[in-house]
């Protein structure tokens, strides 16, 4: 499953950022290293990671993960579940307000759930709210949500940016897609430069002693200018490349100018099969997954820069070891164009690496690099053999918007009843041990298939400078469409 597990913004922001100082930066502004300017500003549709990372400051969500992947209260003062755990109701707090100055009101929420439902707005996460058949809204800060059947992880799902219910009233779909709306988070928009900066600006709704004015946003394009960013104090904070890491215990000025922070995304890299290509047949996706998942060449790949992953139901990872699949024998060359993303140097670097790699094993690989969007408009019409992406998941087993027929990230175009039969039983048990044991039934279902392989999870890096005091604990785990920022306590200078 992949949708939102946004950070409460306007709760946590204060244990988030220092106030900074003439002595740090002069500016009062906290400048975050990113290498490529935002595709929206809109957080209905921003799921590539810059565009996540600015718009979780500019809002607040009902429900978000710590750094340690626990699901915590955001923008509520309490919740329940009743008939039979069907009901959902939910209190909010009162008080929080949109940078726009209103005060956020259940009728907020029921518009913005009604919106995502809405199949004409497209929502990236629709699947993953379907669960709920009816909204209503009780009174100014109390609403009740009705469920087709109890969902053991219900607030996973409740973990969207609540909207302004006045904004998007009667909007059509394609000026909705360009409107930048107001947020219950600590910041706003207060420019953008593309293709270089954007500024967010604290605003007085939200604002706590402690935080940030400014929260500047600068584009490096070469990730590997940003340790020399952080030497010379161009930027304060941004993401760091394995490559990077590993000169750095090499290199004085480097340890003199920042320290450097350890964190999982959950989630891995992947490579997906395309279902509907025959030439891709089960025989040939079992010898992968013979080669790649009990084979060497992921460590050799790696180089102690992740962890393999042998189950794409990650939480069940630790305890299943990988299986010897009965293949029969290539009996000649099999010619594969394998695809990925060629603004991501890790995946190129993989696909060029399977490519050397697989030619004694009769496969003949044949990189194809695409844009970004060129790559994600071949996965979605078949228009490829196998790929190499990355998913960053909710912290839990469900996997409907990879494995359901019609999900917006089910790129092999699987069609699996049994699978989908599994996934709807695990979110109705309620039973932690019970729900364990059907998502291994549903590994064993993803073995019969083989519709991708999981392959490994990356160990990523942050750059922090010294100007900035380390805070005491930072994040250890952070799912889809969050960012580190927003798992760190106690950033004060």
């Amino acid at each position: 499953m992949l949708k939102n597990t946004l950070v409460l913004s306007f709760i946590l922001a204060p244990m988030l950022f220092g106030f900074a100082t003439d002595k740090d930066n002069g500016k009062h502004t906290l400048r975050v290293g990113i290498n490529a300017f935002p595709t929206t500003l809109n957080p209905i549709y921003a799921t590539d990671e810059t565009s996540q990372a600015v718009v979780n400051k500019m809002h607040g969500f009902l429900f978000y993960f710590d750094g340690r992947g626990e699901i915590q209260e955001g923008l509520l003062k309490d919740y329940r579940l009743v008939n039979g755990e069907r009901t959902i109701l939910l209190e909010l707090r009162p008080g929080s307000r949109f940078s726009s100055g209103k005060e956020l009101e259940a009728a907020d929420v029921a518009a913005t759930l009604n919106l995502l439902k809405d199949s004409r707005f497209e929502y990236p996460y629709r699947a993953n709210i379907a669960f709920i058949t009816e909204i209503k809204a009780l009174d100014r800060y109390r609403l009740r949500l009705e469920m087709a059947s109890p969902n053991a992880v219900w607030r996973n799902y409740l973990t969207f940016p609540v909207l302004d219910s006045q904004e998007i009233a009667g909007l059509a779909p394609e000026k909705f897609r360009a409107v930048i709306p107001s947020g219950l988070g600590p910041y706003r928009v207060k420019r953008l430069q593309e293709p270089e900066r954007v500024i967010l600006e604290l605003h007085r709704y939200n604002a706590l002693p402690g935080m940030y004015r400014e929260i500047e946003y600068l584009v490096v394009s070469n990730t590997q200018l940003t340790p020399l960013k952080l030497v010379t104090r161009e930027i304060d904070i941004c993401e760091l490349q394995p490559e990077n890491v590993e000169a750095y215990r090499d290199i004085p000025a480097w340890q003199e100018a920042f320290n450097i922070l350890k964190y999982q995304k959950f989630g891995y890299t992947y490579l997906v099969f395309n279902l509907r290509n025959s030439r891709i047949d089960l025989n040939l996706r079992r010898y992968f997954y013979n080669l790649l998942i009990n084979g060497h060449f992921l460590e050799k790949f790696l180089r102690g820069r992740g962890e393999k992953v042998d189950s794409p139901f990650l939480l069940l990872n630790s305890d299943i070891a990988p299986a010897q699949l009965a293949v029969a024998p290539l009996q000649e060359e099999v010619k594969i164009k394998l695809a990925t993303n060629a603004e991501s140097r890790l995946r190129k670097e993989l696909v060029l690496f399977l490519r050397d790699e697989l030619k004694p094993f009769h496969i003949s690989i044949e990189p194809v690099f695409l844009e970004y969007h060129s790559f994600l408009k071949n996965l979605r019409e078949a228009n490829f053999d196998a790929a190499v992406s990355g998913f960053v998941l909710d912290i839990d087993y469900d996997m409907k918007e990879i494995f359901y027929r019609d999900a917006y990230f089910n790129y092999a175009h699987l069609v699996n009843p049994r699978m989908e039969e599994l996934l709807d039983q695990g979110l109705k048990e309620m039973n932690p041990q019970k729900r364990r044991a059907i998502y291994r039934q549903a590994h064993q279902t993803w073995l019969e298939e083989i519709s991708l392989l999981p392959l490994f999870n990356l160990y990523y890096f942050m750059g922090v400078s010294r100007t900035i005091p380390l805070p005491r604990e930072t994040s250890r785990l952070v799912g889809s469409l969050t960012d580190f920022l927003f798992n760190i306590q106690d950033w004060r200078i």
